[in-house]
């Protein structure tokens, strides 16, 4: 399905356009020490939320994502039934999550939260794939009150996007050109955001893994209501851009891979915005 181009310039126009400016981070994460924890969204996905007491709540079945900005706004925390049978989908704030690696197994991560069994099931619930607007942020703060934490911070009326149905999108350029398939998105789960999605680059493109930083990416819905992307980087510039290598995680995590992404499409990196350059705590977890 090719993306409607206009129709996606007018979803954003209408949404107040993408927020991409971003403003100066702390001099202390400008010093390009810091390491930021990052993880394949296919990591997050599926992992088993535990509270201070070590009780498992559930799995994280999905993410609802601002699809201007790239904030992580929701969990979706799948709970109760057995083998998939009777099984919710409660709505959390992602500031109660936190993700920390498996020092063992790179493969793996872990999901804590200080919410008990009872505030969970007590969550607005989820149905997947449904769309949800700013009354979801209501609903929200009907339940868990309203703090700063996990309140809007973007501009226009927030609008949410499924994290699992990021995967698989169609990428053009702003004359519908192909321009390849969102295969992975990486995320920066401590910070909150979006780090960078990789692309399966078209023939015509390059033909291979090429990772682009999310600011460089425009996420909208078609007339069908079908999640697209698009991108205002010319072709040639792909030509010569880093490629992703999945084989070498260890440089694709890192602080100094982002660097150079983001140094090669002349944007800045996500923790130059002030809204993810610090990495969260969980609330009432203090400064």
């Amino acid at each position: 399905m090719k993306i409607q181009t206009p129709l996606l310039a007018a979803y954003l126009v209408a949404l107040g356009g993408p927020t991409f400016a971003q403003s100066a981070a702390p001099a202390s994460q400008q010093s390009g020490t810091h390491q930021h924890f990052l993880s394949t969204s296919s990591k997050v996905l599926g992992t088993a939320v535990r509270n201070d007491s070590d009780k498992n709540l559930g799995e994280i079945g999905d993410l609802l994502i601002d699809p201007r900005s790239g904030e992580i706004r929701y969990a979706v925390i799948e709970v109760g039934g057995f083998l998939g049978v009777g099984e919710e989908q409660r709505i959390v704030p992602w500031s109660f999550i936190q993700i920390t690696a498996d020092e063992k197994d790179l493969e793996k991560c872990h999901a804590r939260t200080n919410l008990t069994e009872a505030q969970v099931k007590a969550a607005p619930k989820a149905r997947s794939g449904q769309r949800y607007d700013a009354e979801l942020d209501r609903r929200v703060e009907s339940t868990f009150g309203k703090d700063d934490a996990w309140a809007y911070a973007g501009k226009g009326t927030p609008s949410f996007a499924w994290l699992s149905q990021m995967n698989g999108v169609l990428l053009e350029d702003e004359e519908g050109k192909e321009i390849g398939t969102v295969e992975e998105v990486i995320l920066a789960p401590q910070n909150g955001c979006v780090a960078y999605a990789v692309v399966d680059m078209s023939k015509e493109a390059g033909d291979k893994d090429l990772a682009l930083p999310f600011s460089q990416l425009l996420f909208g819905y078609d007339r069908n209501d079908m999640l697209e992307a698009m991108t205002s980087i010319e072709a040639a510039r792909f030509a010569s851009a880093p490629e992703y290598d999945s084989k070498d995680w260890k440089r694709m995590s890192s602080t100094s891979w982002m660097t150079e992404l983001s140094t090669y499409y002349a944007c800045d990196p996500f923790w130059k915005s002030s809204r993810f350059a610090t990495p969260r705590k969980l609330p009432g977890q203090g400064s």
